[in-house]
């Protein structure tokens, strides 16, 4: 234990120094093992989320599916009938429209 009250200044400010620095350095060890440890909980709760591979990416994503649908006001306008409906069709559905109206044949 150091004995505080019978030190100098100089000899205070260079433990002060020396203290901040083992703080830091443990301050970074601890924070080093959580990161590691926060990955490996990551990997197991991927791992059981998606059953036999984690990470893997489902079949379908990033695949171009032909179109379904097709807005007759404008023609570039269409709608394969995956993800969230287009601002277009939500509009018509509204307004009381059918969904079938829509599709291409």
């Amino acid at each position: 234990m150091l004995k505080v009250k019978s030190m100098a200044f100089n000899e205070l400010v260079k433990a002060k120094a020396k203290i901040e620095a083992e703080l830091e350095l443990r301050a970074a060890k601890e924070r080093s093992s959580l990161i590691e440890a926060i990955g490996r909980l990551r990997r197991l709760s991927a791992t059981n989320a998606n059953g036999a591979g984690a990470g893997r990416p489902h079949a379908l994503k990033g695949k171009k599916l032909p179109p379904l649908y097709r807005n007759p006001k404008n023609r570039d306008e269409t709608w394969a009938g995956r993800g969230n409906r287009p601002r277009w069709l939500t509009a018509a559905l509204k307004g009381g429209k059918k969904l079938e109206a829509f599709a291409i044949k």
